[in-house]
């Protein structure tokens, strides 16, 4: 009888952490042109009237506001107040579509239907009422439903449980009606005058790079075959160390250009200590991940580690960044400011600037063996 091997047991374990929370570093690539950053930042939860309070520092950084829209947003007074704030001082907003948590949150096979009523039923609603919103967000994560029991899988070290949840949960035949289904809201949004920017987890670009879709389907989250108007790619930092983070930075900014070109985004982040903010506290223990879930929102302190990352996605050509979020830099003690300054001050880093030999080894080769072990124990699945 053939022996397990340690190493995948192991890796297969840290690629799913990967997957679910983002640690793993990244590979260099050819330097671009001298370019300025193209900023947004990311608000899940705030209130809309505190929103407003943040409007006057935006506008003085030209940063864009991607904002949290449930189904109970559509149509509310608060609502289109900020947006018409938004307007005056010339910050535009995406609208974020969120669903409950309990409905999966995301968009992704289980939820085409309700983002489409969603997405339909504000377009319609923004355009008559004049909101002047030109986008829209899908975020296309897994849902934290699967999440949790991926998670569970994971944290006891049960490898062989992990890659039979995940082969269960591939449907190629479901997987691509779904992103068929998902193109045709597109379509519709734009022929009502709205662009759509898709959001995915950086780690699909590992599998994108290698033409295998087979995470996105197993993760219930079309992606790739999707056609988006822009595409960014969650590259959060965590509990990385900063060399390793700057090292995953070169590496998914790389990628994400060759793949979407000027389209292309980097979520950048988390700005602040996010621990104490309600809402990830309740989620935490929803998903099952407790304290050890709130580590991973132990969040960046410098500004001047940011403008650091920022810059070397600059320098790969990447050049809308996108922060998370708003409610950690407006608690941070930095505060909002500083953090948009810095990010917006950064210039492209090249060559020895943003050379990292080691850690960019080990992000290469972290990307190769997620993709051969997923392939060798869940299955290649469909590819793209």
């Amino acid at each position: 009888m053939r022996k397990r091997c340690p190493c995948s047991v192991f890796g297969v374990q840290a690629s799913l952490l990967a997957v679910l929370l983002g640690t793993v570093p990244a590979r260099a690539s050819v330097p671009s042109a001298d370019i300025q950053p193209q900023l947004a930042i990311w608000c899940e939860f705030m209130p809309y009237a505190q929103v407003a309070d943040a409007l006057p520092t935006l506008a003085k950084y030209r940063c864009d506001l991607l904002l949290h829209v449930g189904r109970e947003d559509v149509g509310s007074a608060e609502l289109a107040k900020l947006c018409r704030d938004a307007r005056a001082q010339n910050v535009d907003i995406a609208a974020w579509f969120l669903l409950p948590y309990d409905e999966h949150l995301y968009v992704g096979e289980d939820t085409v239907e309700s983002t489409r009523d969603l997405a339909l039923r504000f377009a319609d609603w923004a355009k008559r009422e004049d909101l002047g919103v030109e986008w829209v967000v899908f975020d296309c994560e897994p849902s934290p439903i699967l999440g949790r029991r991926l998670y569970a899988a994971a944290r006891r070290g049960r490898v062989f449980q992990l890659a039979r949840i995940l082969r269960q949960e591939q449907d190629e035949d479901r997987f691509t009606r779904s992103a068929a289904e998902l193109n045709d809201v597109i379509g519709r949004l734009h022929d009502a005058g709205f662009r759509v920017m898709g959001s995915a987890n950086r780690v699909f670009l590992d599998f994108i790079e290698r033409g295998n879709t087979a995470l996105q389907d197993s993760l219930n989250a079309p992606f790739s075959m999707v056609k988006w108007d822009r595409a960014s790619f969650i590259t959060y930092r965590y509990r990385a160390s900063q060399a390793h983070y700057v090292a995953m930075v070169n590496h998914y900014a790389s990628l994400a250009r060759q793949r979407f070109g000027e389209d292309a985004a980097l979520d950048l982040g988390l700005l602040g200590d996010q621990r104490p903010i309600p809402q990830h506290r309740e989620r935490a223990e929803l998903f099952g991940g407790g304290s050890h879930f709130l580590g991973y929102l132990d969040g960046m302190r410098s500004t001047r580690e940011l403008r650091e990352v920022v810059g070397v996605a600059l320098g790969r050509g990447v050049r809308r960044i996108h922060l998370y979020s708003l409610e950690g830099a407006v608690g941070s003690v930095a505060g909002l400011d500083y953090w948009l300054r810095a990010a917006a001050n950064s210039r492209p880093l090249t060559g020895l600037a943003r050379w990292t030999p080691v850690n960019s080894a080990r992000t290469s080769l972290s990307g190769a063996l997620l993709n051969g072990l997923f392939r060798r124990l869940v299955g290649a699945g469909p590819t793209d």
